[in-house]
């Protein structure tokens, strides 16, 4: 199934809807969802923790993608990851 993915921005003065750098802990400006890509050719470990704790660890394979559902405090951590706050529907 496909989908339509909309890349967010906040106003036209904010870094809203760029894709960053998951090297230290990131909320992807308080996003709810946020797409992660793995752009390493090596197995990469995307952590996702609250406030309190890491609640889970998940392995990306090469180059592979994933659509993340969080909250708006939780964050995203991993080496040679990529993430940017999107929208979708199907």
């Amino acid at each position: 199934m496909s989908a339509v993915y909309k890349f967010l921005s906040v106003s036209a003065n904010t870094d809203y809807g760029l894709e960053i750098s998951l090297t230290t802990a990131n909320t992807v400006y308080g996003s709810k969802l946020v797409r992660v890509t793995n752009a390493n050719n090596s197995l990469t470990v995307l952590t996702i923790a609250n406030t309190t704790a890491t609640y889970a660890n998940v392995t990306l394979t090469p180059y592979e993608a994933v659509n993340v559902e969080k909250a708006t405090t939780d964050t995203l951590t991993g080496t040679n990851l990529r993430a940017v706050q999107i929208a979708y529907r199907n």
